[in-house]
Parts: C-alpha cells; sequence; structure tokens
C-alpha cells in the first residue's frame, strides 16, 4: 500500500485490507502508523467486530511501540471485546499499552466493571504519570470508589473536575422560564447584524430597549423570563454581569460574584443540594485557561460546577464583557422547523420579515420561494389574514413547507408546485420572501432569476401591496422600483456570510394599469 494512498483522507478501505494496515500500524513510522490507524476507522461500521477482532489478535502479539498504538486504536473501536482487551491491557509491562488502555476506558460509558478495573490499576500503578492518566479516566468514569482514590490529590486537577461532572449530571437542572428576577436586571439580546432596529422595536417600551453595537440591543427585564424567551428577532439572550477580564481569575470572580449567582439562582430549577452546571464559551479555545477556570470555581463554591457537556447555562467571554446565557430549555419560539431544506431561511430573518411587513385583516400573503414555510409561520403568527399561499419549483421544499406549517398549527394554506416568475395568484396584497442566492438558484443566475421575479411581482401585487424580501445587490432591487415596486425601507442584514437588504416596497400600480408609470 503507497504512502499516497494512505494520507489521502478520500480512501476508505474495505475490509480485505485490515490485516496490511494493522500491519502498518505495528511496523511503520509513527507517520505511517496514525495514517494507516485512520484508514482503519473509515472501513464500514458493519465490519467493527471483525476490525476489533483482528486488531485485538495483532496487538497480542506485538512488541512496542506497536503494542501500544495498537491499543489505542482498539480502544477507539469501540466492541464490547474491545472493553475486555483493555480491562487487560491496564496491567501491560509496556508504560504506552496501559496508558492508552486508561485513556480509553474513560471515554466509555460508565460501568462499574471499568471502574474496578480502573481503580486496582490505581492501586498497582508505582508512577504519578501513571496515575495522573488512571485519575483522568476515573474522573470521567466517577463512582464512589473513584471518589474516594482522587481525594486528596489535589494534583490531578482534570480527574477531581471530571469527578465534579459526573457526580452534576446525575441530578436534573434546567432553565425555568416561569421565573422572575428580584429585580429588574440588564438584558442582551443578539441579533444577526443589520436588524438591530427591528428587534429594538419588537422589544417595545416594556423592554426600554436601546441599541448598543451591531447585533446588540439592550434590555432591562422586570419580567418573567418567558417574555425575553419570546422574542422572535432575537438569536439569543443573556445577561452581562462585567466589562472587562479574560483571564481565570477574572472570569471566576465574575461568575461567583454575588450578581451572577442570584442570576443562576433565578432562573435555574435544580433538584435539592445539586450544583448548578455552566460551560466557558472563549474567543478561542484556550484548553489550558478552561481547565484552570474549572479548578479555580471547584475551590470556590460547590454550588457552580464548569461542565461544557449540555449544560444549563453558558458562560460567554468575549472582549467586551462576560456573559451568562441560559441555555436549558426547549426554545418556544421555533419548535415547528422539523424540516428544513437547504439554505433554509434563519428563522430570525423570517420573522423580521414578518415584522417589518404592513398587517391587513384581509391579506392575501404569497411567498413565491417558500423553501420550510418559515415566512407564512410568521406572518400567521403576526395576527389576522385572509389567505396563506407558498409555492417552490421543488417538491421537496413543498412538503417540508407543509410539515413546518402543521406543527404550527396552520392548516389553511395553499401550497403548490409552482415557479416564482410565471405563477400568478389573484388579489396578492403581500409577497413576503427570502428568496434563492447561489446554491439554492436551480437554472440560470440569481441576478436573472430575481431581476425576472421583481417584474413579476409588480404584476400580482394589487395597488398599495407590498413586497418584502432580501435582496443581494442593489441593481436587482432597482429592477423592482422600475417595475413600479417604491421602495419605502431598507436594512442591509448579515445573511450568515454574506451581505442582503431586506427591503419594503410598495406597489404604486399594477403594469396593467394605464395610469401605471415608473417613479
Amino acid at each position: 500500500m503507497t504512502g499516497s494512498r494512505l494520507i489521502d483522507r478520500g480512501y476508505t478501505p474495505s475490509i480485505r485490507d485490515v490485516d496490511e494496515l494493522l500491519t502498518i500500524v505495528d511496523e511503520g513510522s509513527d507517520e505511517e502508523a496514525e495514517a494507516a490507524e485512520r484508514a482503519v476507522l473509515r472501513i464500514e461500521k458493519r465490519h467493527a467486530e471483525a476490525r476489533a477482532k483482528k486488531a485485538i489478535a495483532r496487538a497480542k502479539g506485538a512488541k512496542r511501540p506497536g503494542r501500544g498504538r495498537l491499543t489505542r486504536l482498539v480502544g477507539r473501536l469501540g466492541t464490547k471485546e474491545s472493553i475486555a482487551f483493555l480491562i487487560e491491557a491496564l496491567a501491560d509491562d509496556d508504560i504506552k499499552t496501559r496508558r492508552n488502555a486508561a485513556r480509553a476506558l474513560g471515554k466509555t460509558a460508565p460501568d462499574e466493571a471499568i471502574e474496578k478495573a480502573l481503580v486496582a490499576a490505581w492501586d498497582r500503578a508505582q508512577h504519578d504519570d501513571d496515575r495522573r492518566v488512571i485519575g483522568e479516566a476515573l474522573g470521567k468514569v466517577g463512582g464512589k470508589e473513584a471518589r474516594a482514590r482522587l481525594e486528596g490529590h489535589a494534583a490531578l486537577v482534570k480527574a477531581n473536575v471530571m469527578l465534579d461532572r459526573a457526580a452534576a449530571r446525575e441530578r436534573r437542572a434546567k432553565i425555568d422560564l416561569a421565573r422572575s428576577a428580584k429585580r429588574d436586571l440588564l438584558v442582551r439580546f443578539h441579533c444577526r447584524e443589520g436588524l438591530e432596529a427591528i428587534l429594538a422595536d419588537e422589544l417595545g417600551k416594556k423592554f426600554r430597549a436601546t441599541i448598543a453595537s451591531p447585533g446588540v440591543v439592550e434590555g432591562r427585564l422586570a419580567a418573567p423570563l418567558a417574555d425575553v424567551a419570546a422574542i422572535r428577532t432575537a438569536v439569543d439572550f443573556g445577561f452581562p454581569i462585567a466589562k472587562h477580564g479574560e483571564e481565570a481569575d477574572a472570569i471566576v470572580d465574575a461568575v461567583t460574584s454575588k450578581d451572577a449567582l442570584a442570576i443562576f439562582r433565578a432562573f435555574t430549577d435544580v433538584e435539592a443540594g445539586a450544583p448548578i452546571r455552566f460551560r466557558v464559551a472563549l474567543p478561542e479555545r484556550r484548553r489550558a485557561l478552561l481547565w484552570r477556570i474549572a479548578d479555580l470555581v471547584r475551590q470556590r463554591t460547590k454550588e457552580l460546577v464548569n461542565d461544557p457537556r449540555d449544560s444549563t447555562w453558558e458562560v460567554r467571554v468575549d472582549r467586551r464583557s462576560i456573559e451568562l446565557v441560559p441555555r436549558a430549555f426547549e426554545d418556544p419560539r421555533f419548535s415547528y422547523r422539523a424540516a428544513t431544506v437547504a439554505a433554509s431561511s434563519h428563522p430570525t430573518i423570517a420573522a423580521a420579515i414578518a415584522r417589518v411587513a404592513p398587517l391587513r385583516d384581509d391579506d392575501v400573503v404569497w411567498d413565491p420561494f417558500v423553501g420550510a414555510g418559515a415566512e407564512l409561520v410568521e406572518r400567521a403568527k403576526r395576527g389576522h389574514y385572509k389567505k396563506l399561499i407558498g409555492t417552490d419549483i421543488d417538491p421537496k421544499a413543498i412538503e417540508a413547507a407543509r410539515t413546518n406549517l402543521a406543527r404550527a398549527g396552520i392548516t389553511d394554506v395553499t401550497l403548490e408546485v409552482q415557479d416564482a416568475t410565471t405563477f400568478a395568484p389573484e388579489g396578492v396584497t403581500a409577497i413576503l420572501t427570502n428568496p434563492p442566492m447561489g446554491r439554492r438558484v436551480h437554472r440560470g443566475s440569481h441576478r436573472d432569476l430575481l431581476s425576472r421575479f421583481a417584474k413579476h411581482a409588480a404584476s400580482v401585487l394589487v395597488k398599495g401591496g407590498t413586497l418584502v424580501w432580501t435582496v443581494p445587490e442593489p441593481r436587482i432591487r432597482a429592477v423592482a422600483v422600475e417595475a413600479g415596486l417604491a421602495l419605502t425601507r431598507s436594512w442591509k442584514v448579515d445573511m450568515g456570510g454574506f451581505p442582503a437588504d431586506l427591503s419594503v416596497h410598495t406597489c404604486i400600480a399594477s403594469r396593467g394599469d394605464p395610469t401605471w408609470r415608473a417613479k
């Protein structure tokens, strides 16, 4: 087997190649062995047992360093037979073999037999480095015996932190949206850049909203947390607790402060005596800093545990502030989104499109590029309408939209496979859409498609009707204006890596009207 083939990540070996690959893992250079190990892991999963048996057989007869490499591979294969081999390998004469076995066992599901084997390995370990690796595995596995062995070993920071995490996960905790704080709190809402004014309008006087910076709107909370979670144009929200500090001590000072603990307690529903779990989100990943934070927190308080897995809270650290972001709750806004299609609208953008559209009780609303239906759902949630129509040239999009609308409780909707540039429903008062751009365009360029659509939209809308859409280029928007769709409002919005204008147009008159002329 050539070296170039081994390092090709697109190379997928068959089970017939496994013996040759295991030989390379055993006898090759470090670089060759790593490449061969990755190749073995790419063999189809239905051959998992066969791969593991061959790797175990090879490992038992291998010499160092091959035995240690093969043990690591066996651990990554993760079969029942692998577990038995790894437990046996904990007593191997080769240091790399037993350490790789311990690391692998620490990544398995908690099990009494595994804990017992690791405890025995800890008891017979003669080197601090061995105990460090075994201790970290015990920390992940957890259990009374594991905790008994690790107590008093303050130097085993990771092991003790992981033990605390394992214990905390055994007890329930979640965010309770029905709760209110004892005083009003500063809340920071995050949105797609460009939607700040729309978000502030949604927040209204109740939250005393102000635009703080690009993508950030701040308000005051003096109501249940559910009122905050219901804001549809926000991506998420959090509670700022400090303005500066990116080092461990500053972060832990903020997280364990009186104000932070009051926020944690106010909104967390947790079993009596159980700690509140949080993860730290840094601007860039710094593993040593994260472990330092976890250790300092466990030294200062038993009320909190730093745990990145399924945590109740996120502590978001950036260059401006430290913020507490609730995570363990079901977002009540977009639970209807069971189906998606390629480049489906982000739900907060769909909500913004619906929010800036004028409302009429007799609205006939058409989304000509309906996708997964988000714009129609958001318009339905805004208020009364006469009719909802969604069309798309992709049958899969129609099915996705039908699924999502039904989950949202919206059944009085017409969904059809139709071309947006030719289909002409009657009496349309509002067109709300996030049209295809780039890869979503099935034929031709988005510029050609959207220009043709803009001209067609002017002929479909009733006089005074509204087109609300996202437009990637000013020249396309100009086509709409020339067609008789006067531009009334516009916002430049981050669509997820590229900008587009969220624009509102009013139909001056249909093209069939002899009084029409472009203005």
